[in-house]
């Protein structure tokens, strides 16, 4: 068995080996449809907010718009999904029928994959997982916005205390 802490005991570790695994068991059973995990999560956010704007899509998955950008462009060319641009100049994405079609083939394998996982960890840690990663996020967000304690030392010691 693999120890939270064999490799690095920090979160970031941690939270990227658990990811990679989970994704890993998603992918294998999306593999039949020829669609990654990241691919399904993306048809499904679309699917399930379209049309949503580019730079929504990113802040709901805590990426970049740029990461987006390269995912959102390859859906584009795989016919999954269209761009329009809205009155306010934003990118805005819906799923096309064959974006809706694989969608729809793909949902049984994560179902499938989900069942997997909850079965594994039972109700109470499945429960406990989705919450704590929920608090993660936010608390990563809120942390990448503290610019000041994201500085360096020797820049932190410049700045006037009242910055934070």
């Amino acid at each position: 068995m693999i120890s939270a802490f064999s490799i690095s005991p920090c979160a970031c570790a941690s939270l990227r080996r658990a990811g990679r695994a989970v994704s890993h068991l998603y992918d294998l059973v999306l593999a039949p449809q020829a669609i990654k995990t990241t691919q399904f999560l993306l048809l499904k956010a679309i699917a399930d907010a379209a049309p949503i704007a580019h730079c929504e899509l990113a802040r709901q998955f805590g990426a970049s718009e740029e990461t987006f950008s390269r995912r959102l462009a390859t859906a584009r060319r795989a016919g999954w999904v269209q761009m329009t641009i809205d009155a306010r100049r934003r990118r805005m994405y819906t799923l096309t029928a064959e974006g809706f079609r694989l969608l729809e083939a793909a949902m049984p394998g994560w179902e499938r994959a989900q069942d997997r996982l909850r079965q594994q960890l039972g109700d109470t840690d499945w429960s406990t997982l989705i919450e704590l990663s929920d608090r993660v996020t936010q608390a990563a967000v809120r942390a990448e916005r503290a610019p000041r304690r994201n500085a360096p030392p020797q820049e932190r010691s410049k700045e006037p205390l009242a910055a934070d």
